[in-house]
């Protein structure tokens, strides 16, 4: 499958911004991206095991120059689930959030960002490990209260969340 996305590019030093077409190639197991930024006479090829780690790899081309993808997939923020890379190549990626309880929203890859969201894939790595973490305290702290029985410490009910405890995802 070959398909295109119009995606718009940053500059972080200038704050300049330019039009960019990225030609995406997924064929199930490889994907391969080529941007082409006319504008600014930008252009660059990357391939991963997936759209968005391809991706990841073309921001790293980018980085360095000071240019960031103005999409979902470069916001701080925003990371696939291992279901969503193996079922569709992580076309959808979750808006992460710590401390907000339930599923994330799901959000398209190459949808337009703000420049306030976007960061490095470094950054948005350590993030994606930030918010992994806070659900597993968050899990084990509701493990910890389920092996109490219904009644917690104290006679309070189960329900009853004390101010210690870690926010819930």
């Amino acid at each position: 499958m070959t398909e295109s996305a119009q995606v718009d590019l940053w500059n972080i030093e200038s704050a300049a911004t330019c039009g960019a077409l990225i030609t995406v190639r997924w064929d199930g197991r490889e994907a391969c991206l080529s941007l082409d930024a006319p504008e600014t006479g930008l252009s660059a090829e990357a391939r991963g095991r997936d759209l968005f780690d391809a991706l990841q790899q073309l921001r790293r081309q980018l980085e360095p120059q000071g240019w960031y993808p103005l999409c979902n997939g470069a916001r701080v923020d925003c990371y696939p689930s291992g279901m969503a890379r193996d079922m569709g190549g992580a076309r959808s990626i979750y808006a992460l959030a710590i401390g907000q309880a339930g599923r994330p929203a799901l959000v398209g890859l190459f949808e337009p960002a703000p420049p306030e969201k976007v960061a490095t894939v470094a950054d948005q790595d350590a993030f994606y490990q930030r918010w992994l973490a806070s659900r597993s305290r968050y899990q084990r702290w509701l493990a910890s209260r389920s092996r109490r029985g219904p009644r917690g410490a104290g006679g309070r009910s189960a329900e009853a969340r004390p101010r210690d405890a870690p926010e819930e995802p």
